[in-house]
């Protein structure tokens, strides 16, 4: 049985005006609660945000050890097809995965001659005919190593940036690798650029501290282990349009094994809408790095660019006829391509 109220006209306003102050306060409610709810979306979501966008700019040189999927070709032999940075995939239709499979297939071949080996040129895959003492005269090689850059730790992920651009050899780029370590260095031994000459970096290898196996368009990606980062301080990662003309500095490891803010000047920027190389032009100016390195020598790769309170880049390439001028890469481009 239902109650139902009765209806004389004092009773109808009595129960409107209760009717309305429910449905005010019912109203009330709601925007209090979407105020705090989207406050609190947005405040959460720009958290989120914030800790994808600081990075640790390092500056350490690196010994960069790596063990590569395939046997390489080092050197070039006249009569043989074969170029160096060729990835020796099979031969006579035999799989090839190390250098002990090669030797054993060419020392077990009857024929000399018109031998099908199978390669990676670049992008290409394509089979070549070869002799077979042309073979034996080629080096090969599956493991690399050489100096580099750390560009950046991200904080909270522990995963690293270095380099600034893929390891090549010859005319093969990103070369596919299996596994590979990086090592702090010590004792720097820097020949110094010159006009027409760029100078190089050598060091002794010091403790491993983290794996790649990710070499990418603007470097080798991997994690690192057992790192103190509680002295480092975090960078905001700029955005392309944020990249300005003017003073920037560049951090990098110096002879006394110390991470130091050398500066420059960024002379040209590309406005690049998608992931590129060369976007960002520098020019040397501290007196200090140009006695110590005479500009950019081969192993300042990966180099982190700084301006402000934000990392804008890394240094990728010197101009050989002018050593303390050279180019980086846009550090959003670098996080885009890890991705």
């Amino acid at each position: 049985m239902f109650y139902i109220l009765n209806k004389n006209s004092k009773d109808e306003v009595t129960f409107k005006k209760i009717i309305n102050k429910i449905n005010g306060l019912v109203l009330i409610f709601f925007y209090v609660f979407l105020y705090f709810f989207s406050n609190n979306f947005i405040y959460s979501q720009s958290l989120e945000k914030s800790d994808c966008e600081y990075l640790i700019p390092m500056g350490n040189i690196l010994q960069i050890d790596a063990q590569l999927k395939n046997i390489i070709v080092r050197n070039e032999i006249n009569g043989c097809p074969l170029k160096m940075g060729d990835s020796i995939l099979k031969v006579e239709d035999n799989d090839i995965n190390s250098y002990e499979d090669f030797n054993y297939v060419i020392s077990s071949l009857t024929k000399t001659d018109d031998i099908s080996v199978l390669i990676r040129r670049e992008n290409s895959v394509f089979c070549l005919k070869c002799d077979k003492n042309a073979l034996e005269r080629v080096n090969f090689n599956n493991l690399i190593s050489g100096f580099a850059t750390l560009t950046y730790i991200n904080p909270e992920t522990k995963e690293f940036g270095a380099v600034a651009h893929s390891i090549n050899i010859g005319t093969t780029k990103k070369i596919p690798i299996k596994k590979g370590c990086i090592s702090f260095t010590d004792n720097l031994n820097i020949r110094k650029s010159s006009k027409g000459n760029v100078g190089c970096i050598n060091a002794t290898k010091n403790n491993v501290i983290g794996e790649f196996d990710d070499n990418t368009t603007f470097g080798i990606k991997g994690s690192v282990d057992n790192i103190d980062l509680s002295n480092h301080k975090k960078y905001r990662v700029a955005e392309v349009d944020e990249v300005k003309l003017g003073k920037a500095q560049i951090i990098l490891q110096n002879k006394s094994n110390t991470c130091k803010k050398y500066n420059i000047e960024i002379i040209n920027i590309e406005k690049q809408r998608k992931p590129d190389s060369k976007g960002i032009k520098i020019k040397i100016t501290d007196p200090q790095l140009l006695r110590e390195t005479g500009g950019i020598v081969q192993g300042m790769s990966g180099t982190p660019i700084v301006q402000g309170n934000k990392i804008v880049g890394a240094v990728s390439h010197a101009l050989e006829n002018n050593p303390t001028v050279g180019y980086g890469v846009y550090i959003k481009w670098m996080l885009e391509e890890s991705h």
